[in-house]
């Protein structure tokens, strides 16, 4: 095998990952240790492109003699994880080692695998009941900063919040924004005065605030793909420019109403974002023909005759559930088109047809959240933190101030006054006011 293009090989793919910019950019400079090490920092998130480049520097002797057992191992780790290229080069070094040889690359594997702390997607990561929202009765909207008013700029602001017995919001924290700077001020003032049904207890909640003036025209959100690289350098491994791919898809789909369903199937593809995807779902009939007390949201197909020909869901459950209630059922009365639409149940009573799109899942706000998480991104790591358990852990092994402060919320919240104190203390300690915030209010 002749020696391995890390580079050329990066670029083949829509998955590449890591702080794979920084490592390759010490791995272009020759500063194969720090390569190495940036490579190594991303195994525990189950990155299967830093374990490539480790096995291909491995093999290509860079920085170290050459290894083929530990070739074998980070190829073997990186095929488990659906790199596209791994298994072929695995299948090639694998031949060429004694039998002593490969029970030494399945040991180092074993180890590998062993210390992974963030499960793939694909795995069934575990999701989080860390935040339950009460129902907001007052909502202020925020003021848009004349800066971006005069710009035509929009945005959207992530935050969690800290809601008291009587409503009221006592504390707030940015988990994510874009573009970053911008809204955040406007965004936390805004929402210190809004006003939530009282509880019993105080609870945590989180909230995504938008900014746009008006529709968001395609063509703007194109502008700032093209002129910012964002397809580019997101599919070189940026954690900050997929973090921004990430918000911006998340703004663009929520004015779209969400009327694309995520074909996995579907080869990956990075732009252009058209005017079908940011454009707002249509009604395309309300005369349906639906079975008794049918309540869920599809997506189907229907031939010319109005008849279901295929259902669409990304959990089984559903689809078997869908399917068994309208496959090969005519659901329209009215002339609708053949083709792809969604089915929409709006109340208890009426439901709706809507126009609809199949995108692959590299158009997808959660997608490429995944991917800045797991490049190293701090603010998806903590976007993701709210939503996911192993997420929040992981942080909390690695000491953020931000994730401290709201884990710590909860074990107060929870009757764990001494564990939840001693995460918002150290959170004090590196400086996070928002923890101090909390601690005085718990």
């Amino acid at each position: 095998m002749r020696k391995l293009p890390l580079l050329a090989l990066l670029l083949s793919t829509f998955t590449a990952q890591a702080d794979l910019l920084t490592a390759l950019q010490a791995y272009e400079k020759k500063d194969y240790p720090l390569a190495k090490q940036e490579f190594a920092a991303l195994l525990p998130l189950a990155n299967e492109q830093a374990a490539f480049n480790l096995g291909a520097m491995a093999y290509n002797a860079e920085g170290q003699a050459r290894d083929l057992v530990k070739a074998q191992a980070y190829f073997d780790f990186a095929a488990a994880h659906q790199h596209p290229t791994a298994k072929t080069l695995a299948d090639k070094v694998r031949p060429t080692l004694s039998a002593a040889q490969q029970q030494q690359a399945a040991d180092l594997l074993a180890q590998l695998e062993h210390q992974i702390q963030i499960k793939p997607r694909h795995e069934g990561a575990t999701k989080a009941a860390l935040d339950h929202n009460r129902e907001a009765i007052r909502r202020i909207p925020p003021e848009y900063p004349k800066k971006a008013a005069q710009k035509g700029m929009f945005g959207s602001v992530t935050m969690r919040l800290l809601i008291n017995e009587k409503g009221d919001v006592d504390a707030v924290d940015v988990l994510n924004s874009y573009p970053q700077g911008l809204f955040e001020r406007d965004a936390i003032r805004a929402l210190k005065r809004w006003k939530y049904a009282p509880g019993e207890h105080k609870t945590i909640g989180r909230v995504l605030l938008t900014f746009s003036l008006g529709e968001i025209d395609h063509k703007k959100v194109q502008v700032i793909f093209d002129d910012n690289k964002l397809w580019q350098f997101s599919a070189l491994g940026s954690p900050q420019h997929q973090n921004a791919v990430a918000n911006l898809l998340q703004l663009v789909r929520t004015n779209s109403d969400f009327s694309q369903f995520v074909d996995k199937s579907l080869p990956p593809a990075l732009g252009p974002i058209d005017k079908s995807f940011v454009a707002s779902a249509k009604v395309v009939t309300d005369e349906l023909l639906l079975p008794a007390n049918y309540d869920l949201n599809a997506f189907v197909t229907l031939n010319d005759k109005g008849v279901v020909t295929a259902v669409h869901d990304g959990e089984a459950e559903r689809l078997q559930k869908i399917n068994s209630a309208l496959l090969n059922q005519q659901i329209t009365k009215a002339d609708v088109p053949a083709g792809f639409y969604r089915l929409q149940a709006y109340d208890k009573k009426k439901q709706r047809l809507l126009t609809a799109q199949r995108i692959p899942e590299t158009y997808t706000d959660e997608y490429w959240l995944e991917q800045a998480a797991r490049n190293g991104s701090i603010d998806a790591q903590r976007a993701l933190a709210a939503l996911r358990t192993e997420w929040e852990m992981y942080l909390l092994e690695q000491q953020d101030p931000v994730v401290q402060s709201w884990a710590g919320t909860r074990l107060v919240l929870d009757g764990k006054k001494a564990e939840g104190e001693k995460l918002l203390d150290a959170a004090i300690a590196k400086g996070h006011a928002t923890a101090k915030e909390l601690k005085a209010v718990l």
